[in-house]
């Protein structure tokens, strides 16, 4: 069986959030696993290993659920997953969750902190973005973890998905309205996908970024523990199911755990002011193109 939807972006704007929800229905499937996400269309060597991969590997559990999806929040960042996605799933139905752009850079940027993938302030990473960007080698020139306003850039990314897929096929949500008026955003979503609406569900937990104390202990500790356990760890921790016992080996491994761990806090940052006011002339051009090609689509106002 291969998806009938996808949630497709975008990154740091509550898909986490909308997934865990939809999983909650009856007829609805979704990979039990949530982390990583899927990202098939988005990175070339998981395309490369074929549709029957994929197939095999996130819906190989699907029973009797009608709408089947996953989620993937590069999709819409990523211009060749579009042509990918159309390739192979030509009538899929893709849901956008999309959040207050410059709100969502930020929140892009401190989760690139967290994951020990960033060394530098919010302004020095904007004012560098598009050299880090164009010079990104490697798989780093794939994954980009540096362009923070790029994602942003709704206009720019729908223009492009709407030259293979009709509006018939697209539902744009608005994660601020996602948040506070939850019922009525899912029985958009569970019309458009065809399904009952909800009668009743659980709100999963918060899944905004922590935040770190020192950005040079998170890029330490990434590089002792290696990638895969250090995500674990973080997720654990972001998730509030930490336990140190079940990831040390030793030792020298639990004091380095441990201090990733004390350098970690709940309380979310705040935007500086001065990044905001650039961030909204930056984007107000885009913002324009968004809104003028999405206006009769749209439950919501502009944020800038």
């Amino acid at each position: 069986m291969l998806p009938n939807f996808l949630i497709a972006g975008a990154a740091a704007s509550g898909t986490s959030f909308l997934s865990s929800i939809l999983k909650q229905h009856t007829d609805i499937y979704l990979p039990k696993e949530m982390r990583p996400e899927p990202h098939f269309f988005y990175y070339s060597d998981k395309y490369d290993r074929g549709i029957d991969w994929y197939k095999r590997k996130w819906f190989s559990e699907v029973k009797k659920q009608s709408a089947i999806g996953e989620r993937s929040s590069s999709y819409l960042y990523h211009k060749e997953s579009a042509k990918r996605i159309n390739e192979n799933l030509p009538d899929i139905k893709l849901i956008f969750v999309l959040r207050n752009p410059i709100e969502r850079a930020w929140a892009n940027y401190r989760y690139t902190v967290l994951s020990g993938l960033e060394d530098l302030s919010f302004t020095e990473a904007l004012e560098t973005e598009t050299h880090r960007v164009k010079n990104a080698s490697g798989i780093w020139k794939e994954v980009q973890p540096h362009d923070y306003t790029g994602r942003s850039l709704y206009g720019e990314q729908l223009e492009f998905y709407l030259k293979f897929f009709s509006w018939s096929q697209i539902l744009i949500v608005n994660s601020e309205k996602l948040s506070s008026e939850t019922q009525i955003q899912l029985d958009r979503i569970t019309n458009f996908l065809g399904v009952k609406n909800f009668e009743q569900f659980e709100l999963p937990p918060a899944f905004t970024s922590l935040s770190i104390f020192n950005k040079d202990v998170q890029i330490k500790c990434r590089k002792l523990l290696g990638a895969n356990k250090f995500n674990l760890i973080v997720e654990a921790v972001r998730r509030k199911e930490f336990n140190i016992e079940g990831f040390y080996e030793n030792n020298q491994e639990k004091k380095i755990i441990e201090t990733l761990s004390n350098n970690m806090v709940s309380e979310k940052n705040k935007i500086p002011e001065k990044n905001y006011q650039w961030l909204a002339d930056f984007f107000r051009e885009d913002q324009e193109k968004f809104f003028n090609i999405s206006k009769n689509n749209i439950d919501f106002k502009p944020w800038l």
